[in-house]
């Protein structure tokens, strides 16, 4: 037996991932790694997940930012929540909306999208390491395109796990995942709560912005019931945040369906101007840095949380 197919045991695949026996196993049965029910790993399904690198090997949290509302500040929690944890931690921005506005604020330029990593229709795909961008220490990011617009149609079963098999590969690299998600319910957003362990979402502080969670929250526990019971909810997050009485029975109402995060963003100018200038937060204003690296110790403690 050659090639991908040659078989490895227990302790050859634990050798190969750089683990020890007991680490592997868990990892293995965690992950449902193929052969982890035999014993019998197969060398090609070992090199998706584990790479044979020698670097630091991270068991990494992947986050999901979504709200089918337009509107909210995805974009915005992600890229900033991203940039905090990126201080302390090796993070991964996933540009997962094919208005592509995370990926257009660092690339001026086309750059190979996360579209040609899916294999999507038996589109020939490229691996995600290819294509990924590094924005500054620590923080990386995959690109997205329009294109990633056409992925609203399953045509095999598998078009369902297409972003959690192009992230396999990469999910020992980083100790966080950040996928940003679009404002939309279907197969992409699908794609992003079958790769994550865990989901935000953010709330903009108007009287409006309840509409549609109910929806929202349907299809995550649809998810977490069908197809990934390991999805847990961290919250709700309130968004460009003012302190309005006239809003102080929002977060009342959003707890009937989310948990409500204590930290609040609240609405700067140094937001915007990052964003048109096409910077880092850390560049612009580190007081609202500040704030999201509030967020970020919130978002570490409820994972903590959520694991133990």
């Amino acid at each position: 037996m050659s090639g991908s197919n040659k078989e490895y045991s227990w302790e050859e695949a634990a050798s190969f991932a750089k683990l020890s026996l007991e680490k592997f196993k868990e990892k293995a049965e965690g992950l449902k790694i193929p052969g982890w029910k035999t014993g019998k790993f197969k060398l090609g399904n070992l090199e998706k997940y584990f790479n044979g690198s020698d670097g630091e090997d991270f068991d990494s949290h992947i986050i999901a930012i979504s709200n089918q509302k337009g509107g909210e500040g995805k974009t915005t929690i992600s890229l900033y929540l991203a940039e905090a944890l990126s201080q302390d931690h090796k993070v991964l921005l996933v540009d997962w909306d094919p208005q592509a506005n995370a990926t257009q604020l660092f690339l001026k330029e086309d750059a190979p999208s996360v579209m040609e990593c899916l294999g999507y229709r038996g589109r020939k795909k490229i691996s995600i390491k290819n294509i990924i961008y590094n924005i500054s220490t620590n923080f990386d990011l995959v690109p997205s395109a329009l294109e990633l617009a056409n992925l609203t149609t399953p045509y095999e079963r598998d078009d369902f796990e297409l972003l959690k098999e192009a992230l396999l590969p990469i999910r020992s690299e980083y100790e966080y995942i950040i996928i940003d998600c679009p404002p939309s319910l279907g197969l992409i957003l699908e794609n992003a709560l079958l790769s994550a362990d865990f989901i935000l979402v953010p709330i903009q502080t108007r009287a409006f912005s309840l509409q549609g969670i109910k929806d929202l929250h349907e299809t995550i526990t649809k998810i977490q019931k069908k197809a990934n019971p390991r999805l847990k909810l961290l919250g709700a997050i309130l968004n460009q945040y003012e302190g309005q009485k006239a809003l102080s029975g929002l977060a009342e109402g959003i707890k009937k369906y989310f948990p409500v995060f204590e930290t609040v963003i609240y609405r700067r100018e140094s937001i915007p101007q990052a964003q048109a200038k096409m910077s880092l937060l850390s560049k612009i204003d580190n007081a609202t840095l500040k704030n999201f690296k509030e967020l970020a110790s919130e978002v570490k403690g409820r994972i903590h949380v959520e694991k133990n």
